[in-house]
């Protein structure tokens, strides 16, 4: 991939804003990247093979990220990434790609890291906290570390719903309790915010605000 990253910043496409993967280069901010149409001709007559994907609705969950890793993460920092082909782990490593390049950061599989990246998402969180206020447990928010060290949530801002449109899977569960999926489904119909919302409430429970 490095001689794909090499060859898009050699057209003029600003790879800070672009997760180059295996297959595929994912925009992540259109105007940024510089990506333009003219370039990508020319990237195609050179990667044939490798699709450029120009989607609005990655790049709607490329941004909510940009706003959690912009307060968490420092420049070098080594964040431990679990590889896999499911829908979760691939839209991780995908967001977190591109800050190889815009922080210097480094996506490892071994013992040594700063962060641990979680795949949790909006809906898993928030999933969470309802269990956890049906059952008469404490509300406190997803954790900051566990005992294998600092976590990282890149996709805490982000609904499971853009994800199942932007791959076209089918419905990514986000808890095992069927009570807590009506309560998501109800909360859904009549306050399509409420996710957002209850995690500024989180937040400020984490922050100690409240």
């Amino acid at each position: 991939m490095g001689e794909v990253v090499r060859f898009l910043s050699d057209i003029g496409v600003d790879t800070r804003f672009v997760s180059v993967m295996k297959d595929a280069v994912l925009i992540n901010n259109l105007r940024f990247s510089r990506f333009s149409r003219r370039r990508e001709e020319l990237f195609k007559k050179h990667y044939p093979n490798i699709k450029v994907v120009r989607s609005k609705i990655f790049q709607m969950i490329c941004s909510r990220v940009s706003r959690v890793l912009s307060a968490e993460l420092e420049p070098h920092q080594r964040i431990f990434v679990k590889e896999g082909d499911d829908p979760l782990s691939y839209t991780l490593y995908a967001v977190l790609e591109p800050y190889t390049r815009k922080y210097g950061v480094s996506l490892v599989s071994g013992p040594e890291f700063d962060f641990i990246a979680s795949p949790l998402t909006l809906d898993h969180i928030i999933a969470d906290a309802i269990e956890k206020m049906i059952n008469g447990k404490l509300i406190v928010g997803p954790p900051r570390e566990d005992y294998r060290g600092r976590l990282l949530y890149p996709l805490s801002r982000v609904p499971v719903a853009w994800i199942e449109r932007w791959l076209g899977v089918g419905p990514i569960r986000v808890t095992g309790d069927n009570v807590v999926e009506e309560f998501l489904g109800f909360f859904e119909e009549v306050f399509p915010q409420f996710r957002e919302n209850m995690l500024k409430s989180l937040d400020y429970i984490k922050e100690g605000v409240i």
